[in-house]
């Protein structure tokens, strides 16, 4: 007989997958639980290790109290003429237990003390000697062993109730129940080791250690029992666990291994969320990057692709282990370095070449593609990054997306673009300029943009910033309202990273100039440029004209960074992208004098767009406005109806 055949109730209570935004009470008693604690269950002789008994007396004494009652009555024609059902609860004596436990649940989570958490791990210590003593008696007779597993189970169960009172988590530490948690992640029923696996994700949860608002305190607390966790190599183990778990199968136990490894990857998630400073050792310990990258390409779903071929469908946890990647590459920089050196990037690569012809098919698979976008992104932002993103062809590889009207992946790869032509982030914690890094990455982002520009890309890239296209084409745009703002940045970017005077700089000048042939293009070009200016700065101006009447006379630095914060929130940043792409164009007298035209009707000039330019050269240089030797440049800038000019003449050389 199967040890699972036993099982099984136990199993299927946890095969519905929980939402991530948790809140724990304790675990649900069971018969034995209700019987040993006295609330009310029938033949209930004895209570459990600390647990008070009096409930059960009390349930006694009032039932005997009702019967002398009874018999001082009159009698009950009234009662006995309608049954008594008007004068009885319909409860039995089992289900009265169980409102009793109940009612009285949350009184047992506010008396819990290091003396209720001692008896807790003295129980566990106790189920566990047991279990192990039985197995080996019984070895070929799991229905044997079934009762001491079962209160093993239940042991585990009871450790919830410390998610909601993180404090008293160094007893276990002080007792040497961490050794005896990380060895029952070995034990020979999977449901035992998620018992375990649930209990850490519980108690690392956000809301078990910020109630209301961060508290530093619990959060140092569960901070330090991870650590502990860690020195008893209890996340080595839990990569071995991910490993031996089957999802593939359509069995009981598939269920309950699919609900173990979305359990697994949630507990990494919390540590993240908890503390960044131990994300990198995790993860090496659990050699996890590498788990990931096999998970993101599997499938427990399948589904006719094109030409009678077949694909893979993203199913929940092929969906959770993608957000998981994205989620470790944006919290650690040195993550990003080790994904992008190894085969992590590639297989991301492969998984985005999938909608090349393809739509995903529900919001899972939508979120799926959504994060496998996003960890592109956090790779291709370091030199590493973007040099494996060329030789991987991704130039080539967004150029085909961007060829698919209907498809998402159209818009979602000028995210990648975007970030591709960015400068490179550097490591933080270097203590070194990074100017090898920067120069390097650089070097990339030009060559990408020449690629670009070579196959067409300008043909796509304006497309898309014209919202070209026809019924779901359009629906899409407005799903997606931050295209324009990556579509803008993507033009800065290209002209930035061309040269003067290069073929490529004269291909992006000639969309905004006239031709024999076409003297209206330009024009239209010109004007959704403006138009996308004057909007992006109607935002900022608004934040900025609140944030004077909020702010007091007297600024700070503090002040001023916060106002700063609050100006790029509504826009900033992409004001300054269609600042870069007027002063640029503006170098045509023909286009400079259009420009001046559409921007004097909303009020603006271009000294007003030089200004910002002026902000933005200063921030990405890092140097103070009023500093030299660019407060002569500035000056020139604001004075000088040739200022957008001067600017572009700057911006080729940052």
């Amino acid at each position: 007989m199967d040890i699972n055949d036993i099982f099984k109730e136990s199993v299927s209570s946890k095969t519905l997958m929980p939402s991530k935004s948790k809140r724990r009470l304790g675990a649900t008693p069971g018969l034995r639980t209700l019987k040993e604690g006295g609330y009310g269950i029938a033949d209930a002789s004895s209570s459990a290790d600390g647990v008070d008994s009096e409930p059960a007396k009390r349930v006694k004494r009032s039932e005997s109290d009702s019967a002398d009652d009874g018999a001082d009555d009159d009698d009950g024609d009234d009662a006995d003429d309608e049954g008594g059902r008007f004068f009885s609860d319909g409860l039995t004596t089992d289900e009265k237990g169980v409102m009793t436990w109940v009612d009285n649940m949350e009184i047992m989570d506010d008396a819990l003390d290091q003396a209720a958490v001692q008896r807790m791990v003295v129980r566990l210590e106790r189920a566990v000697s047991k279990n192990t003593e039985d197995r080996i008696k019984h070895a070929n007779s799991p229905q044997l062993f079934a009762e001491s597993e079962a209160d093993l189970d239940e042991a585990l169960q009871r450790l919830l109730l410390l998610a909601n009172d993180v404090q008293y988590l160094g007893v276990l530490e002080d007792l040497g129940a961490l050794s005896t948690l990380v060895g029952l992640m070995a034990h020979e029923n999977a449901d035992i080791t998620l018992d375990v696996i649930q209990f850490v994700v519980e108690v690392t949860a956000e809301d078990a250690w910020s109630h209301e608002g961060e508290s530093t305190e619990e959060r140092e607390l569960v901070s330090a029992f991870v650590r502990a966790l860690a020195a008893q190599e209890f996340f080595e183990v839990l990569g071995q666990n991910l490993r031996r778990l089957k999802e593939d199968s359509d069995s009981f136990e598939g269920e309950a291994d699919r609900m173990g490894v979305f359990q697994s990857l949630s507990l990494v998630e919390n540590i993240v969320s908890l503390d960044s400073t131990i994300v990198s050792s995790v993860v090496s310990a659990m050699d996890l990057l590498e788990w990931l990258r096999a998970r993101i390409t599997q499938s427990v779903y399948s589904r006719a692709g094109a030409k009678g071929s077949t694909t893979t469908q993203a199913d929940p946890n092929q969906q959770y282990a993608a957000e998981l990647v994205s989620i470790l590459l944006h919290s650690n920089w040195q993550l990003r370095i080790e994904a992008s050196s190894g085969q992590l990037g590639l297989t991301l690569m492969e998984c985005l070449a999938k909608y090349k012809k393809l739509t995903p098919e529900d919001e899972v698979e939508m979120e799926y593609l959504e994060n496998i976008v996003d960890s592109i992104c956090m790779m291709a932002s370091t030199r590493v990054g973007k040099n494996v993103f060329v030789e991987a062809e991704g130039v080539e590889l967004l150029l085909v997306l961007q060829q698919q009207q209907q498809h998402v992946a159209r818009l979602l790869s000028l995210k990648i673009l975007d970030y591709a032509m960015s400068p490179a982030h550097l490591d933080p914690d270097s203590k070194d300029d990074n100017g090898d890094d920067a120069a390097q990455a650089k070097v990339l982002a030009v060559s990408m943009a020449k690629r670009y520009i070579e196959n067409r890309g300008l043909k796509y890239l304006f497309s898309i910033l014209m919202h070209q296209g026809k019924g779901g084409v359009q629906r899409l745009y407005k799903k997606y309202p931050e295209t324009d703002e990556r579509a803008v940045s993507c033009l800065a970017s290209l002209f930035r990273l061309t040269s003067r005077d290069s073929p490529e700089r004269w291909r992006l000048l000639a969309k905004f100039a006239s031709t024999p042939t076409d003297d209206s293009s330009w024009k239209l070009y010109i004007d959704r440029i403006v138009e996308l200016n004057i909007e992006y700065f109607e935002r900022v101006q608004e934040v900025e004209a609140q944030s004077d009447s909020d702010s007091e006379s007297e600024a700070d630095s503090d002040s001023e960074m916060e106002r700063y914060s609050q100006r790029l929130e509504a826009g900033l940043f992409s004001l300054q992208m269609t600042d870069i792409v007027v002063a640029f164009v503006a170098e045509d007298p023909k286009a400079r004098e259009y420009i001046e035209l559409r921007l004097k009707r909303k009020g603006r000039t271009l000294a007003m767009v030089a200004e910002e330019l002026a902000e933005y050269v200063a921030v990405r240089e890092e140097t103070d406005l009023q500093a030299a030797p660019r407060r002569q440049i500035i000056q020139r800038i604001k004075e000088s109806h040739e200022g957008p000019l001067t600017v572009a003449h700057m911006l080729d050389h940052i």
